[in-house]
């Protein structure tokens, strides 16, 4: 495959990347708005290199507004005419069933595109809703930082699962099994599901910190109780820890993930109890 980023750099879609890049959540949107970028491109090619009297614009335009209608009635057609229903409804009966074809996958592809432009755009929104605007003069990367770190994760695994659920026509339509952009369709399916693998293992990891910070707080809480200084509550709990993580698996607490080899430095320790306010 060419270079990817040569590719969605074109006059195709310099715009729509240019637009994109320039939201504050692009970063975590990168890999699957490079993939449909690249799948819009090379269906634009496509297009544009076997029209004659055909207007391209047109063409995709119309196949996306009647995406879903043209999926019902391709999907339940015996004969697999999906081009047929993409002429009549985009009213472009001059496109040839592998213009048909391009036109249908960039209607996948945008609607895909959509959900991450409205996850971005929605969670950057949120982000500021205390305020009566977003503030003008933070630095850009600290704007995104601050943007990224109030992105809901269960919110962000919606957008990918619609992201998904809008490619796997591509995939899952008999005619287009054998078309050279099915493959490209589902590489971008895959690299989403295991970007959303990657959120939901990171919330798991998450979740096993907050349990494990809670009860390294409840020992230091507990030692403070007994009358222990608190220069001395931070090696106690270290050693505490230590002794945890020590037992056979079965006798561990659940709070420990079964994955954990070693306990945390008493560096890392003291840290957790201060951010908590034990000392």
């Amino acid at each position: 495959m060419a270079d990817h980023q040569s590719l969605v750099d074109t006059a195709f879609t310099a715009g729509l990347m240019s637009f994109l890049s320039a939201q504050p959540l692009y970063e975590l949107c990168r890999e699957q708005i490079h993939d449909v970028c690249y799948l819009i491109e090379q269906c634009c090619l496509r297009v544009r290199d076997d029209s004659n009297d055909l207007a391209p614009s047109s063409l995709c335009i119309k196949t996306t507004m009647h995406e879903e209608t043209i999926f019902q009635y391709a999907s339940t057609d015996t004969r697999a005419r999906l081009a047929h229903w993409v002429r009549q409804y985009s009213e472009c009966e001059t496109a040839s069933d592998r213009d048909a074809h391009a036109a249908y996958i960039m209607a996948c592809a945008v609607k895909a595109l959509g959900e991450l432009n409205d996850w971005m755009r929605t969670t950057d929104q949120k982000a500021w809703s205390h305020l009566s605007e977003p503030p003008t003069d933070w630095p850009w990367e600290l704007y995104c930082q601050f943007v990224e770190m109030q992105a809901n994760p269960d919110e962000r695994i919606e957008a990918l699962d619609q992201y998904v659920l809008h490619l796997e026509p591509i995939i899952s339509l008999p005619c287009l099994i054998d078309d050279e952009l099915t493959p490209v369709a589902d590489r971008a399916i895959k690299n989403a599901i295991r970007k959303k693998g990657g959120i939901i293992s990171g919330m798991e990891r998450s979740q096993d910190t907050s349990a494990r910070d809670a009860a390294i707080v409840k020992q230091g809480m507990h030692y403070l109780a007994k009358g222990m200084p608190e220069r001395n509550i931070p090696t106690a709990v270290h050693a505490w820890l230590e002794r945890e993580v020590a037992r056979p698996l079965k006798q561990r607490p659940e709070w420990i993930p079964l994955e954990t080899q070693k306990a945390l430095t008493r560096k890392s320790v003291e840290a957790i109890l201060k951010r908590n306010f034990v000392l």
